[in-house]
């Protein structure tokens, strides 16, 4: 399943076919950056290092839902409203959202363009990448700790928002490793793993399990088909973890946003 209706069909008489047709790139492009954003945002919430602020994230979490409700979600984006796109406070979101500069309900820059080479931005006005276009960027969690030195590679480690534990060490590679953010339950050295061979199908892997008391303990179980990701999938790190936060039935914020059930090759472009 590629990305959801956020790629919109934008109309415009006042624009040449040309520019129509970069037009909609752009706002594509624009769109999944903010869907993987959310996602960015969600597990920094989900799992906060000690001195992050849960209001703050929490608030970031609405505005980015008010900018995707305004901007994203409209079905038809004439000449006129793209230039006319304002949040209910009355601030505008852009001139010309095929264009111009993004801003969140709080005036903070989004990106200075969509479908640009440009930083981008999260409500809080922490940088997420110095040059989003290039996937051999550093991306940062919205706590400004590092998640991955190089966006989009196949062989690269990503960091949980606390900025110590690791993810995984092959972000991209289909039956790589996966990690939880805590030690190994049998006291050794590392982490307690998701699984040895992350997306393949069959695969085993470690399951939480949470007692009345609020306790946890694992065991091993096996992942279905539905579990089964490619390559590209499992590029959507942010996307796969909210997945296994929703086999634990926890609340992640993000339904909006298609967490885990899309990829990130729309963003960006």
């Amino acid at each position: 399943m590629k990305f959801p209706a956020l790629l919109l069909a934008c109309l415009s008489l006042v624009v040449s076919t040309h520019s129509r047709a970069g037009g909609e790139e752009n706002m594509a492009s624009a769109c999944a950056t903010l869907e993987f954003m959310a996602k960015m945002v969600t597990l920094n919430a989900l799992l906060p290092a000690d001195y992050d602020d849960p209001e703050e994230l929490a608030q970031m979490q609405v505005w980015l839902k008010e900018l995707n409700r305004r901007a994203c979600q409209p079905a038809i984006l004439t000449g006129f409203t793209r230039g006319n796109s304002y949040y209910e406070s009355g601030r505008r979101i852009s001139s010309d959202l095929y264009y111009q500069s993004w801003r969140f309900p709080n005036g903070q820059l989004f990106f200075a363009a969509p479908g640009f080479d440009t930083p981008i931005y999260y409500p809080n006005g922490q940088l997420m990448a110095s040059h989003w276009m290039h996937g051999d960027q550093a991306l940062f969690w919205p706590n400004g700790n590092l998640a991955t030195e190089h966006f989009r590679r196949f062989e690269v480690t990503w960091f949980y928002p606390d900025g110590h534990n690791i993810i995984t060490y092959e972000a991209g590679r289909k039956g790589a490793r996966w990690f939880y953010p805590f030690p190994r339950f049998d006291g050794l050295i590392g982490q307690e793993e998701i699984s040895r061979d992350w997306g393949e199908e069959d695969e085993d892997f470690t399951f939480l399990n949470f007692t009345t008391s609020g306790e946890f303990f694992t065991t091993r179980e096996r992942i279905r088909r539905s579990l089964v990701f490619d390559d590209i999938d499992l590029l959507d790190v942010p996307g796969v973890l909210l997945l296994i936060t929703r086999l634990y039935q926890q609340q992640d914020g993000a339904k909006e946003f298609t967490p885990a059930d899309v990829n990130i090759t729309g963003a960006p472009f």
